[in-house]
């Protein structure tokens, strides 16, 4: 079903169910409407954009946590999807170093998306928070985790944006 972004009451599970994504297993989707939304957005964590001050949006965030069965990865994706001034876009926000995204500055740069009119999508690649990968990288000493690594390095951004699709978001063509 494509989300209508005109329409707040669209803004409930049912609207975007699961997404089927070949290897893949959704655990949850939870969508909910987050009204009178207000943050910064500095220009800092917006790389091509000015600071704004995002003042009273409102935007539906649809969460969704699956898994690639037999890899033990929880990987949880964020989509924010904007009520008014929609530009029919989207635009992933990500961290950098060893943090895939979904965190505070992750946010700001989502919400200066939002600001701007787009819809905006982040994931947590299904790995800890944490500046150094010592608590997930490795099984043991030498024992390199090559799942999340390959999380982390790309397959969460690729099933990111797939998600964000199959929900009805538009891509822009290249």
């Amino acid at each position: 079903m494509e989300y209508m972004v005109a329409d707040p009451s669209a803004c409930v599970f049912e609207t975007f169910g699961f997404p089927n994504i070949f290897g893949t297993t959704i655990i949850d989707v939870q969508a909910s409407l987050v009204s009178n939304f207000s943050s910064p957005a500095p220009a800092i964590f917006r790389l091509s954009q000015p600071t704004v001050r995002v003042q009273n949006a409102t935007f539906c965030n649809v969460t969704v946590l699956y898994t690639h069965p037999g890899h033990e990865d929880f990987i949880t994706v964020e989509t924010w999807l904007p009520v008014e001034n929609y530009n029919h876009r989207l635009q992933a926000v990500g961290g950098g170093g060893w943090w895939a995204g979904r965190f505070a500055l992750s946010y700001m740069g989502m919400a200066g998306a939002l600001n701007d009119g787009y819809a905006t999508v982040t994931t947590d690649a299904g790995i800890p928070d944490g500046l150094e990968p010592d608590s997930w990288a490795l099984f043991s000493p030498g024992n390199v985790n090559q799942d999340k690594f390959r999380d982390l390095a790309s397959r969460s951004v690729e099933d990111m944006v797939r998600r964000s699709s199959r929900n009805g978001i538009k891509q822009p063509a290249c």
